[in-house]
């Protein structure tokens, strides 16, 4: 796991974290025979018991950051151990950004039908629907888009700050290297980078979990007189 992806995986379990702090509940009608509706977002503590939480939203949700930081732990995955990603992140951020923003659009959260009578004193949610589907004449949930639109723009924010942060520092290690460099002798700066190059070779040299030998298949050798000679049932009558 390198930096970048130890940081995607933070970020998403924020948002995980605040997604089962803060569920969304539905509400308990008084009138018989009628259907629970969403209600909104309350603190877990407070209102647990009381009413029942609206499970499908909420594992619309928890899918939905999961495959993001699925989706960003393997675009940041790497070849080799010691290599660092070099990529300009405020551009990938941004296109990240822009095609969650898309999928949010195409398909957003829909009102239900009794929402288009003059009727209905308030409006709920009732799910997401393709945009340009059959259900397209019900009015938007404005109030749950817009809390989409905002929790995806304050995850990027957060992860450019983050990555900014990293780079900034990679670059000022760098710098420090390079001005240690220039300060060394011939001597001292061929035996430094021999060093660095050995710790190198034995860092690609170490085994990992899944791509070292299979002890089960190397050879074994036992030295030493056979200890199961003879046999048992004999010895014992």
């Amino acid at each position: 796991m390198n930096k970048y992806q130890r940081l995607v995986c933070i970020v998403a379990l924020l948002d995980l974290l605040l997604m089962v702090l803060f569920p969304p509940f539905n509400n308990i009608p008084l009138a018989r025979g009628a259907l629970n509706s969403f209600d909104g977002f309350y603190p877990l503590l407070t209102q647990l018991g009381h009413k029942p939480i609206h499970q499908e939203l909420l594992t619309l949700q928890l899918m939905f950051v999961a495959a993001n930081a699925l989706s960003a732990w393997l675009l940041l995955q790497q070849r080799e151990a010691h290599e660092i990603p070099r990529f300009r992140y405020s551009r990938a951020i941004g296109l990240f950004t822009l095609v969650n923003l898309a999928l949010i659009c195409l398909f957003p959260p829909f009102e239900p039908y009794p929402s288009l009578l003059r009727q209905a004193a308030t409006s709920g949610f009732d799910s997401f629907y393709f945009i340009l589907g059959d259900r397209s004449q019900r009015p938007i949930f404005t109030p749950l888009l817009y809390l989409e639109v905002v929790l995806v723009v304050i995850n990027a924010l957060a992860l450019w700050l983050l990555f900014n942060v990293v780079q900034r520092n990679e670059d000022a290690t760098r710098r420090k290297i390079i001005e240690l460099a220039e300060s060394l002798d011939d001597e001292a700066l061929q035996a430094l980078g021999e060093e660095m190059r050995q710790k190198v070779l034995a860092h690609k040299a170490r085994p990992t979990l899944g791509r070292g030998d299979d002890r089960r298949q190397a050879e074994q050798t036992h030295e030493g007189p056979e200890r199961r000679q003879g046999d048992r049932r004999q010895e014992a009558e």
